[in-house]
């Protein structure tokens, strides 16, 4: 319904609130204000993109809002007698995958997330773009930012009605191709060596602020080859300890967008260190942690040793081409990595000249 009232300085001030949608705009004749209210209800009960709602005071970091918690996440916060927040925003009501709610969060904690929504422009992007190639970060890594932020914007303009130009992101990663950015992702092949892995083993088992077993996850990621957000939300009640096996609830699909649980089998020291873990309980997480405060403890132990360039997901590529190095097929590898198709798989197998020269040596 629209509202037209006479300001102090003799213009007309229409405000027009319909479906949810707010909309003001100040003339200097009543008539006009008149047209301009009408006009507006029209396009709101036509769907027109016309009918926006005025951002206010809404920062970019309140658009993207706040993610509904992880299990993970709310059993440690009871433990702590803490409450999770309420979600709101786009991670409140859009499902992503967890590499998208690190990428928003990421950006809400930054200074992108504090400029207001009717201030930002192409200009804060190209600030954002400048401050994340000073630190050191991909032109792949980049372009997934700006195709993050383009989703939130698009969903703020079209499905929140919010008067913001939703191309802002998209153009700025169009920007990366003109600037000679290469956007395209580089092929990863590091995995940790056995001094590496006995560096960090020992480093960790030997801290005692450490509060997480991060000794005993790294030897678990590397003899399972799982991602470290699967171990930390594996639970004891898909955990059979007689097939030796645990079940990975909507595990990613390299391949699809969709996610299914897969049973997998659990090897070498990974099942004596579940059975550790879970000991007597009968449910709950096999390892009750945070899998970013993990990460975290690992990349500052990475760093602390001086080892270059190793991630924990690195520990994911050793495992699996530790599977093919012990002469397992690509059917059974893919059962423990749970990829579907070889092209994927591969990209994870570091095979090389000396594997081959080993193999046929051990032939005889």
């Amino acid at each position: 319904m629209a509202t037209i009232s006479k300001l102090p300085s003799g213009k007309y001030r229409a405000q027009v609130r319909k479906q949810g949608i707010y909309k003001a705009r100040s003339f200097d004749r009543k008539a006009d204000a008149k047209a301009w209210s009408a006009d507006i209800e029209r396009a709101i009960s036509q769907g027109s993109h016309a009918g926006t709602i005025s951002t206010m005071g809404l920062t970019l970091g309140d658009l993207i809002g706040v993610p509904e918690a992880t299990e993970a996440e709310k059993e440690r916060l009871k433990n702590e007698g803490k409450k999770p927040e309420k979600p709101s925003g786009y991670l409140g009501e859009v499902k992503t995958g967890r590499t998208t709610r690190a990428t928003l969060l990421r950006i809400k904690g930054g200074a992108l997330g504090k400029v207001k929504l009717k201030h930002l422009d192409a200009v804060h992007l190209a600030e954002f773009i400048s401050r994340r190639r000073k630190d050191g970060i991909t032109g792949a890594t980049l372009a997934g930012d700006l195709s993050a932020l383009s989703s939130v914007l698009k969903w703020g303009r079209r499905i929140k009605k919010h008067d913001i130009n939703e191309k802002l992101a998209a153009e700025a990663r169009g920007d990366l191709t003109a600037a000679h950015i290469d956007t395209r992702s580089k092929e990863r092949k590091r995995i940790p060596t056995d001094d590496e892995l006995a560096a960090l083993v020992s480093y960790f088992d030997g801290n005692p602020r450490q509060t997480i077993p991060m000794g005993d996850i790294v030897k678990f990621g590397l003899a399972s080859a799982m991602r470290l957000s699967e171990i930390c939300r594996i639970r004891i009640e898909d955990f059979d300890r007689e097939a030796r096996t645990v079940v990975i609830r909507a595990r990613k699909d390299p391949k699809h967008k969709a996610r299914n649980d897969q049973e997998v089998p659990l090897v070498g020291v990974a099942f004596d260190l579940a059975l550790k873990y879970a000991g007597d309980r009968e449910k709950g997480f096999i390892f009750p942690y945070e899998a970013r405060s993990a990460s975290t403890a690992f990349t500052r132990a990475v760093q602390k040793l001086g080892i270059e360039d190793l991630r924990f997901h690195d520990l994911r590529h050793g495992g699996i081409t530790a599977l093919f190095r012990a002469g397992l097929s690509i059917p059974l590898v893919a059962v423990v990595s749970g990829h579907k198709d070889w092209r994927h798989l591969k990209r994870y197998t570091q095979l090389g000249a000396a594997d081959v020269h080993n193999a046929l040596a051990d032939r005889g």
